[in-house]
């Protein structure tokens, strides 16, 4: 019984620690990603209001099992918020769930709509209605486009593990958002980042399933 009380002191003891590293990562990737809409590097997105956090809990509310932050963006012309930029932090459950995945993600994205856990969140397997004008390109990044609409959506994924200093947090996240904000495809945005990226496959047959090739 002794083992079991001390397995359970270092859970709760490890869970506290990846939550402190978790939150300091969010401020990080809060405060990167409002820099490059605020320095001119993307000059048609402007900020247009606070961040806006969403959390997801399992079944007993014990522990937190997905974190999103997203940032509502006007895009010029226009005045009125038109999409978010938004990064979701899943431990466990569907935000992880591609097949061969057994590891938290970090997924990045671009939407017309914030995350919320409730109806619009990066999970697997994707919704039937995700998949109208969707691609897939270089396996490396989800695509949507909308007949009449310049502004693509888009979301990639990272192993949250592999993100842990500064230099991950810019060459994996921050040069790759600039690029893809800017309008570059998946090749060109991951140039120097590609082997870090999270490779995505379709499963035959099984459509919204995706299964991890890296």
């Amino acid at each position: 019984m002794a083992e079991i009380g001390k397995s359970i002191s270092e859970c709760i003891s490890f869970l506290s620690k990846v939550g402190t590293e978790c939150e300091l990562l969010a401020r990080l990737l809060k405060q990167e990603l409002s820099n490059l809409l605020t320095d001119g590097s993307v000059s048609k997105c402007v900020v247009a209001d606070a961040w806006i956090e969403s959390t997801e809990t399992d079944s007993s509310n014990w522990v937190f099992t997905g974190i999103a932050h997203s940032l509502p963006i006007i895009i010029k012309p226009k005045r009125t918020v038109g999409a978010y930029l938004f990064f979701q932090i899943s431990f466990i459950g569907d935000g992880i769930a591609a097949v061969g995945n057994e590891q938290p993600l970090l997924h990045v994205g671009f939407w017309s709509e914030p995350v919320d856990f409730d109806e619009n969140w990066m999970g697997f397997p994707l919704d039937e209605s995700a998949l109208v004008d969707m691609t897939l390109e270089q396996d490396l990044l989800f695509r949507w486009s909308t007949p009449g609409v310049r502004e693509s959506q888009w979301t990639y994924s990272l192993r949250l593990a592999e993100i842990n200093t500064m230099e991950d947090i810019q060459q994996k996240i921050i040069v790759p958002v600039r690029e893809l904000l800017r309008g570059q495809s998946a090749s060109d945005a991951f140039s120097y980042a590609v082997h870090s990226i999270v490779r995505y496959g379709e499963i035959d047959g099984d459509p919204g399933h995706y299964r991890v090739l890296q």
